[in-house]
């Protein structure tokens, strides 16, 4: 997914919108690699049907994360997380 060709932008083919927006989770989250979120950056800064889907997505992420109390997991749940982590790295 990293051909820049395929981020061009041209309406008659919404090709790229759709790819575009089939990763926007994954950008909003930060989970693509920096060539990836930077093709998309570029294509949302030309595309302003793109843009606006994403700055739907984008509220409705920021809601749910407001929605949602901060929660982290039990102590007894992180030291055997820990336990089993560095058993592993030992072992």
């Amino acid at each position: 997914m990293s051909d820049p060709d395929m981020w061009s932008h041209d309406h008659d083919d919404m090709d790229e919108c759709v790819r575009a927006l089939e990763v926007v989770h994954a950008f909003l989250h930060g989970e693509l690699p920096e060539t990836e979120a930077d093709l998309v950056r570029h294509h949302l800064h030309a595309c302003e049907r793109c843009m606006e889907s994403f700055e739907i997505e984008q509220t409705i992420s920021v809601m749910i994360r407001r929605s949602q109390p901060a929660t982290s997991a039990p102590t007894q749940l992180r030291n055997r997380l820990t336990a089993l982590c560095l058993g592993g790295m030992n072992g």
